[in-house]
């Protein structure tokens, strides 16, 4: 009877040790999780910055780990629970408050992730820490919910257990080992709670488009992984066309297309650059032909080969390729105007014509667009232009009366410099008093807010006009808002000349002689001004200066005051 009492106690206690055990053995999901846990360490020029842990988590492939740890580093790489090492190739988001990076490294099915719980946890449940380590290494700890706040939409847990440095960035995962928080840097006063950031941040970081580019996290660097949103991902892409290197923007091409592997703007973005950047040609045609393929209007793909096409042949690269005539871009332009007739098109037609000296038909392709929606000041300022460049005067001119009719007659800060560029025009047609006409228009509109460049174009046209009294006022104006350009004395003493206002002359000119005696043109003006004077003594002092000083008109005139 004693024996038997004796079996059965140690029966009972074995019974009640293995109820013991199994009462603390973590729940299935939870042992797996830990597989997701990562090491990760950084890098600057190949010495080693921090370590710490990474979670794989959500997307495969992402990590989430502490923003701390990439501070100053150009390169990081996680080690898997299998040892395995992969090297981070992308930051796909960061946010400072709560210490938090999202990473990426290419994914594979190796690769055990956590699933992101969508079940709010209430005070007083139990979470799991889970620890790092190779094999079946590392270690799991239980951690019960003290408090839930919630801090910018996401859940912040505070946890009834202090917090160590060893717990920075591991995964709090539920029963079902699903992502619950992110372990937080706790403050060192504290030493009773720790704390901890809802899984949710990880939907949070994303790149904003106005910070895209290797200057994102500048003190970061490792590249940043484009927007998930194709429209941010375009305007990314569009914008490192502007402020990235050729590397970088190889890449972000590169990126954009595995993104987006059936977007036709990738295909053209990397055309471009196989075209302009490589000057690879055959590769070029084969990433153009993918464009084709997924281009719903082919007549963007047309028009952007045409640009990358005319901005190797402006370049003129001795590169020879059929590719690369004016002949090829402009058949690219006119199959992209057949395709769909946009205004935006037939602009671009003008300015490539433009650009290879197509005056007149560029100026053809402006004026056409005056009835589409276009049509506008600068349409016809172009036109304007290019018609000039022809000396057609006549029709430039008329461009520019259509430019400031597009305008209310209130407007007159808006088309003041379409009516001083038609006072320009004028003056080249030899207009002289219309051009005066505009200028004095032009005054009228800026409230005599000029400076002395105006005066002195004002006084050409009227002196080509022979208001000899206003263009000697105009001269002495920019004169005074100029005092220390030569020229302006120069061009005086010329008018003084001419109309024979020789002591006028002098004064000027010696004025200018005080501060540019090294001015051959000063002492050539004042031998000529003092000759038609009379005082032919003085005027040979001055011209053999002149001669001094290289003016190749001085000795002449010296030999013809010998005679």
């Amino acid at each position: 009877m004693i024996v038997m009492r004796r079996v059965f106690l140690s029966l009972l206690v074995i019974s009640l040790s293995a109820l013991s055990v199994f009462a603390d053995k973590m729940p299935k999901g939870v042992e797996k999780a830990r597989q997701s846990v990562a090491s990760v360490v950084t890098y600057r020029q190949g010495v080693m910055l921090h370590n710490g842990t990474a979670v794989f988590a959500g997307d495969r492939g992402d990590l989430l780990s502490s923003r701390s740890l990439f501070v100053d580093a150009d390169s990081a790489v996680v080690i898997d629970y299998k040892g395995v090492v992969r090297p981070v190739n992308r930051i796909v988001g960061i946010n400072e408050v709560f210490d938090c990076i999202r990473l990426r490294v290419v994914a594979d099915k190796k690769i055990k992730t956590l699933p992101v719980s969508e079940t709010p946890v209430a005070d007083g449940e139990t979470l799991y820490l889970l620890g790092y380590g190779v094999g079946k290494g590392g270690f799991i700890e239980k951690a019960d919910v003290e408090r839930v706040d919630s801090i910018y939409s996401c859940a912040y847990y505070t946890l009834s257990r202090p917090m160590e440095q060893r717990f920075v960035a591991l995964p709090l995962v539920n029963g079902k080992g699903e992502l619950v928080a992110l372990m937080q840097q706790a403050a060192t006063s504290d030493t009773i709670n720790s704390y901890a950031i809802g899984a949710a941040v990880n939907s949070m970081l994303d790149v904003a488009v106005p910070l895209y580019g290797k200057g994102y996290y500048p003190t970061m660097g490792i590249r940043t992984a484009l927007p998930q949103s194709k429209a941010d991902a375009l305007s990314c892409l569009y914008m490192q066309t502007i402020v990235g290197d050729s590397v970088s923007y190889k890449s972000v091409i590169d990126d954009f297309v595995a993104a987006f592997p059936d977007s036709y703007e990738g295909y053209i973005s990397r055309a471009e650059y196989e075209a302009v950047m490589m000057r690879d040609f055959n590769a070029a045609e084969q990433s153009w032909n993918k464009a084709f393929k997924y281009a719903k209007n082919p007549a963007e793909v047309h028009f952007g080969k045409a640009k990358a096409i005319n901005m190797i042949v402006l370049q003129g690269d001795t590169v020879s390729h059929p590719m690369l005539s004016l002949a090829n871009v402009l058949c690219e332009v006119d199959k992209a105007i057949t395709a769909d007739s946009l205004s935006l098109y037939i602009n671009g037609k003008a300015e490539i014509l433009s650009s290879h000296g197509h005056f007149a038909a560029a100026a053809e392709c402006y004026e056409s667009l005056a009835s589409t929606d276009m049509r506008g000041p600068d349409i016809f300022a172009k036109a304007s232009q290019c018609y000039r460049a022809v000396e057609d005067y006549e029709k430039s001119v008329a461009m520019l009366d259509s430019a400031i009719c597009c305008f209310d007659s209130v407007m007159v800060a808006s088309y003041a410099p379409y009516i001083l560029t038609r006072a320009l025009v004028n003056a080249s047609a030899k207009k002289y008093r219309d051009a005066v006409f505009d200028y004095n228009r032009y005054e009228n509109c800026m409230s005599g807010r000029l400076g002395a460049e105006f005066y002195y174009f004002r006084e050409q046209a009227e002196l080509g006009a022979k208001m000899y009294r206003q263009a000697l006022n105009d001269i002495d104006t920019a004169i005074y808002l100029d005092p220390q350009n030569v020229a302006y004395y120069i061009e005086k003493g010329l008018l003084c000349y001419r109309v024979k206002l020789s002591d006028e002359g002098i004064r000027t000119l010696q004025e200018a002689e005080a501060f540019a005696a090294g001015i051959s043109d000063v002492h050539y003006l004042l031998g000529r001004l003092h000759v038609q004077k009379g005082d032919n003594e003085k005027a040979v002092s001055y011209l053999k200066r002149a001669s001094k000083l290289g003016h190749p008109d001085a000795d002449t005139v010296l030999e013809q005051l010998k005679n």
